[in-house]
């Protein structure tokens, strides 16, 4: 327990430390934390095969994350950066809008390079870099989806108001996290929250689905410590894209 606390304070020291421009620093993880990754990794593999969109499948064949291990911030970011100009930084824990928010514009996603404990391995209400890499990391190889990102930080940077930006988060939260899509007549997850997460993606399926409309999901409310009890099914990714790209695009007007 004590080399597990020593090494999660090693990996909150070289987070604090890390500065915008510097090459992101490698991490140091446990056997432990190694087959916890394996673990829920391999079960998430198995579960993408028929739940995630055709979108994610792809990217995750470009990325190709580690089986075995927790890969380093620094490898999945160089992926990114090649294939679509995205890049990961370090940071510990949940990050507040607005230093969440205003990277993505500039094409840079914050992500915690901490793990789960094992007693969330199938479910953390809390950031983690399965959440960051499994979810984020893998969609952001996708070029529409790593567009979308930026938008998403274009307009919360422009937001002029805290009902506009409460309205941008929750559309993050509803395509981007929890995001679904019906692909060969069968609602598939687009979003990382789900993508990342053993139990949303056992459950997601037996939440109450509801048509996908913006102006729904900014009216609803999020708790993003429970497997989601509602979640909005798009058509397909090209029209949850092109409902969210039209609400930005007109600077998110309430």
């Amino acid at each position: 327990m004590t080399a597990c606390l020593d090494i999660r304070a090693e990996r909150e020291r070289v987070t604090r430390a890390f500065r915008p421009g510097r090459p992101l620093p490698d991490f140091g993880y446990s056997s432990e934390e190694d087959a916890l990754w394996s673990r829920v990794f391999a079960t998430l593999r198995g579960m993408h095969e028929d739940l995630s969109c055709m979108a994610y499948q792809g990217a995750a064949q470009r990325v190709k994350l580690p089986t075995g291990r927790v890969p380093q911030l620094s490898e999945v970011s160089r992926t990114l950066r090649s294939l679509t100009g995205f890049e990961l930084a370090p940071a510990m824990g949940a990050v507040p809008g607005p230093l969440f928010y205003g990277p993505l514009a500039k094409g840079i996603l914050t992500s915690t390079p901490d793990v789960r404990p094992v007693t969330e391995q199938s479910f953390s209400p809390d950031p983690d870099v399965i959440h960051e890499l499994v979810g984020h990391g893998v969609m952001l190889a996708d070029p529409e989806f790593a567009e979308l990102y930026r938008r998403f930080g274009r307009a919360a940077l422009h937001a002029d108001s805290d009902e506009v930006r409460t309205a941008i988060s929750r559309l993050f939260w509803f395509t981007m996290e929890v995001g679904l899509v019906i692909e060969n007549g069968r609602p598939r997850a687009c979003g990382a929250a789900i993508l990342s997460s053993v139990a949303e993606m056992e459950s997601f399926e037996d939440a109450e689905l509801r048509d996908f409309r913006v102006e729904d999901v900014i009216a609803s409310d999020i708790d993003d410590s429970i497997c989601q009890p509602v979640l909005y099914v798009a058509d397909s990714v090209s029209q949850m894209m092109d409902a969210v790209e039209r609400f930005l695009a007109a600077g998110a007007e309430l």
